[in-house]
């Protein structure tokens, strides 16, 4: 099998299981026993959603995908680490400017719905932190950077694969704020692109959500 059949089949078995964990996680919880409380709902999240971000590491490394414009993780581990912390602010910086930019000239909330409803799963039940701040994050990598930007970049360019992907990873969050999440997505692609390495914009998107839900907490 040659690199680009491999990489086509690794890309379309990462955005199958993102699918089915996202199916799974929304329907089995509705068979759980009425008696059960959130707990349960949120450790088989959690679990399931574990599962799908190592299930994502093990596909890549199976099928070996790597694209053309990458390199491994073993001949740059400190750009990755840098520009994965550095990327944290230039994500944020983006998405000040965005969010402005919704709010005045497209008259969007200010406030995130999904935000604001993992803020108060984690006041909570702190565990869930896993699932928003280092699970959720892989997942999203792996699907909307490794796979989707990754195979479309030689078919439309760097540009038009970073805006796809990202308009693809904004309406998966089904929070109404395209502009700020498609902005944060192109920066991940951008950092994807700049490091030629998945694990950068995977350290600067965990990095971002943890620091996120802990500043709104704090």
């Amino acid at each position: 099998m040659n690199l680009n059949r491999s990489n086509k089949k690794a890309a379309t078995q990462i955005i199958v299981l993102y699918i089915i964990i996202q199916l799974v996680t929304a329907i089995v919880p509705f068979y759980f026993p009425e008696s059960s409380g959130p707990e349960l709902f949120l450790t088989f999240s959690i679990v399931m959603f574990s599962l799908g971000a190592l299930g994502m590491i093990w596909i890549v490394r199976r099928q070996q995908m790597q694209f053309d414009f990458e390199d491994s993780f073993s001949q740059q581990r400190k750009e990755i680490l840098t520009w994965g912390i550095a990327g944290v602010f230039i994500a944020l910086f983006v998405q000040n400017i965005a969010s402005i930019i919704e709010v005045i000239v497209l008259n969007s909330p200010m406030e995130s719905q999904n935000t604001e409803q993992i803020m108060q799963i984690v006041s909570s039940y702190p565990v869930f932190l896993i699932l928003a701040g280092i699970a959720g994050p892989i997942m999203e990598e792996f699907v909307f950077r490794k796979a989707i930007f990754g195979m479309l970049i030689d078919k439309i360019g760097g540009i038009g694969a970073a805006v796809v992907s990202s308009l693809l990873f904004a309406f998966i969050h089904f929070d109404g704020l395209l502009l700020v999440y498609s902005s944060m997505g192109f920066v991940f692609a951008w950092l994807y692109y700049k490091t030629k390495n998945i694990w950068t914009p995977i350290i600067a998107h965990c990095l971002m959500n943890i620091m996120a839900v802990v500043l709104n907490l704090l």
